[in-house]
């Protein structure tokens, strides 16, 4: 995007401050998410044009600062900033920039990207947001980036006289006002409150969050009341759950953790009866487009060859399990004696090698000129597969062009030539694959601009595949989603919302409403299989009993083992809607268990009635079952997806 543009696109937004303008004038395209590129819709699931721009972070941030009114040589305090890259905007403009944070790696990672780019007057601190940096005061302005219920006069008066300092105010994540605060003498301050809403705009569903703090025991009475109890996942009772889901065009179907086999083996059953007795096409899983296009071609007996093994990097745990391994069986037999109807695909972007592969495998036997041509393309990124990650921090510091424009127009040249290679499902698939390679171009470079940015990034690409699958496949298609809790659910409805985030849940809900319907799962403790960090070897883990006053604490003193949580008003009541709708926290493991920082690495705020439609709750459950040599009987045969194992 070029410079003029993107100034035109901030003066729009009512930035009028040249140093700004100036400072976010190299914004990557990254940014500015697009349906341009994506073909496959139908009027049922197109974005609305107010949503396809919903604020990037960093423009958010920029108005924020337009309104504290920075000045050139400033000294500034930021809060929850979570960006390195609105870090090293503020060192252009700010004599010091000191950042408070929560996350210890983060903290380190900033500072070394700040290094790697010779940036040396900002200073990142890891404590408590609300006790300020006071050994570095005074400050001629604090941003707060993270909502606050209340500014403590302590935090207030690490302002300059004539300081301003920013904050989003509210009861809650979805309904805050920013104030802008103004030291005006020793003991006085001045307070305006603004309308503007950085983040998300115009969203069609709102969460129904209440400040009540209701008695725990009613709470819990309730649950239990409406709780729909089974004793094992055999016995779960799926035709009344059937009947609530109704005519739904979408299941989404979450995880509390990447490893419980309760989640797993309990989301199967569920997505067995929607495709054997409601006719669902396909599963599309928090998994690389690449690596369940393997299984897809194994479930509907189309397998041909067997080049390379899916799920090999980290964490190969997560779907190359023995309960995921049940689903696949029983899929294809299921599709053996079905025409093979019935598809598994792959939502995610990670998968950016073999995605490169499949393309250039494809054009090989269609089209060798194509074929050239995507070699010549791709060859800008291939040198860094083996680490995209640093091919990213390799272009955000300038030590490397980036490839952006090369894999883009290798999507532009398949789309020319839809008619020349046969709109066919093997063209879908390539086509598929070489929009995998534009976003995780784009993914590996914007998570070094923020969270936000990456997260976001990426659920549009998970929902933007799901809308090209649907209208692949036609209007009438019925499709079942896996994911993470923190994707399925509404993020309008968690605390993600205050950082700018969205996810898959939000999208489906703003462009299907009703008849999308959304489950999450909760467990109070058990074992978990997970990594410590990154890229680490995976344990079976002890999972921590769940915190006072969360949701998981709230179903567990029902003292139930296992039940289904109806959240929906026809079928729970205004009464358990109204007592759950205060936010509590709702914990989330991923593929990264820390049980020694659990609340701060694992908790975080929600409504669970309007962030799911139904609730899945395990008292006590056990880690998934990985694959093994020795664990699975009868042995795989040698073109199995799971048959090669990374040992």
């Amino acid at each position: 995007m070029k410079k003029f543009e993107i100034q035109t696109q901030l003066k729009n937004k009512g930035i009028k401050n040249q140093l700004l303008l100036d400072a976010f004038e190299n914004i990557p395209t990254t940014f500015f998410l697009s349906k341009e590129l994506y073909p496959y819709t139908f009027e049922n699931t197109t974005m609305e044009d107010e949503l396809v721009k919903v604020e990037p972070r960093i423009f958010a941030v920029a108005k924020m600062l337009e309104n504290l009114k920075i000045k050139n040589g400033d000294k500034i305090l930021a809060i929850g900033l979570d960006s390195v890259y609105v870090m090293a905007i503020l060192s252009r403009i700010c004599k010091e920039v000191y950042t408070v944070e929560e996350n210890d790696a983060y903290a380190e990672w900033a500072l070394e990207v700040l290094k790697n780019i010779n940036i040396t007057n900002v200073f990142i601190a890891v404590g408590d947001k609300n006790k300020g940096w006071k050994e570095n005061e005074p400050f001629d302005a604090i941003l707060i980036t993270s909502e606050f219920e209340e500014v403590s006069t302590h935090l207030k008066k690490q302002l300059k006289i004539g300081g301003r300092l920013l904050v989003p105010i509210g009861p809650d994540w979805a309904h805050i006002i920013f104030e802008i605060i103004e030291r005006v003498s020793e003991t006085d301050f001045n307070v305006k409150k603004l309308k503007d809403n950085f983040f998300i705009p115009n969203p069609k569903i709102l969460p129904e969050i209440r400040s009540e703090d209701f008695p725990e025991k009613e709470i819990v009475d309730e649950i239990s009341i409406k709780a729909q109890t089974f004793k094992g996942i055999k016995e779960f009772p799926m035709d009344n759950l059937l009947e609530r889901i109704g005519d739904a065009q979408l299941v989404l179907l979450g995880e509390a953790s990447h490893g419980t086999s309760e989640f797993y083996l309990t989301r199967q059953e569920i997505t067995k009866a929607l495709i054997a007795k409601k006719g669902f096409n396909f599963v599309c899983a928090e998994a690389d487009w690449s690596d369940a296009e393997k299984i897809n071609s194994y479930i509907r007996n189309q397998q041909t060859q067997k080049d390379w093994a899916p799920f090999m990097r980290f964490p190969q745990w997560m779907w190359k399990n023995k309960e995921v391994l049940s689903f696949v069986e029983w899929l294809k037999e299921f599709n053996s004696q079905n025409n093979n109807k019935t598809g598994f695909y792959g939502l995610d972007l990670y998968g950016l090698e073999n995605s490169i592969d499949l393309v250039i495998n494809y054009l090989e036997g269609i089209d060798a000129d194509l074929a050239n041509l995507a070699k010549s393309r791709y060859s800008c990124i291939t040198p860094y597969m083996t680490d995209p990650a640093a091919y990213g921090k390799m272009v955000v510091s300038h030590q490397l062009e980036s490839c952006e424009k090369e894999v883009l127009k290798m999507l532009v040249d398949l789309l020319k030539n839809k008619n020349k290679l046969n709109h066919s499902p093997e063209y879908f698939y390539a086509y598929q694959n070489a929009n995998v390679v534009v976003d995780a171009e784009r993914y590996y470079k914007a998570m070094y601009y923020g969270s936000a940015e990456s997260w976001n990034l990426r659920d549009f690409h998970m929902f933007y595949t799901l809308k090209s699958l649907l209208s692949y496949f036609g209007p009438q298609t019925k499709a079942i989603v896996w994911a993470h809790n923190s994707h399925i659910g509404n993020a309008l409805a968690t605390e993600m919302y205050s950082r700018g985030e969205i996810n898959i849940g939000h999208l489906c809900k703003e462009h299907f409403g009703d008849k999308s319907y959304h489950i999450g799962f909760g467990t109070h403790t058990g074992t978990v299989a997970a990594a410590h960090n990154w890229g680490n070897a995976m344990k079976v883990m002890k999972v921590n009993n769940s915190l006072q006053k969360s949701y998981e604490n709230l179903c567990h003193k029902t003292q139930i083992n296992s039940f289904a949580l109806p959240l929906r008003e026809q079928f729970a009541g205004k009464k358990l809607r109204k007592l759950l709708s205060t936010p509590k926290l709702e914990r989330a493991i991923g593929v990264i268990y820390r049980p020694e920082t659990e609340r701060q690495s694992h908790y975080f705020q929600a409504v669970l009635p309007s962030q799911f439609d139904e609730y899945i709750f395990y008292d006590e459950s056990n880690a998934v079952t990985p694959i093994t040599l020795t664990n699975v009987i009868p042995k795989l045969l040698e073109n199995h997806p799971f048959a090669l194992l990374d040992i």
